[in-house]
């Protein structure tokens, strides 16, 4: 395995920070960090530090697991949810050639839809 430059190694801690952001809701008023943490995995992936497919399944699993945690904000659960669609349709055509796969991700975004309350109130109620 090729070892990876300074600047390599301190891109990909970064969007490992970003992600921790992310899963733990640090800053649950500010969902514009989704969005980082997805561009942020797609600049890996152009730069050929992280392969497609991997970057995408990561990033649609953590984005899924916030929107499932209930100790979290239910509006930054929402947030993730809505964001999780991204890496989803990415990785819809990048596994186009298994059904099956594709289907099953599918399936866990519908579960974690099914999860979240439509309301904040909803959410509330449940706890």
């Amino acid at each position: 395995m090729n070892e990876l430059s300074p600047v390599s190694a301190h891109a990909l801690k970064r969007w490992d920070r970003i992600a921790l952001g992310v899963r733990l809701a640090y800053n649950p008023a500010k969902p514009c960090v989704i969005a980082c943490y997805i561009g942020v995995g797609r600049k890996l992936v152009e730069a050929g530090l992280v392969p497609e497919v991997e970057a995408e399944q990561r990033m649609f699993r953590l984005l899924l697991q916030a929107a499932t945690d209930l100790a979290l904000p239910w509006a930054w659960r929402h947030h993730c949810l809505s964001y999780a669609v991204h890496p989803l349709a990415r990785l819809t055509t990048l596994l186009a050639a298994d059904p099956f796969a594709v289907t099953r991700l599918h399936a866990r975004w519908e579960l974690a839809q099914q999860q979240l309350p439509a309301t904040p109130g909803a959410a509330t109620a449940e706890g």
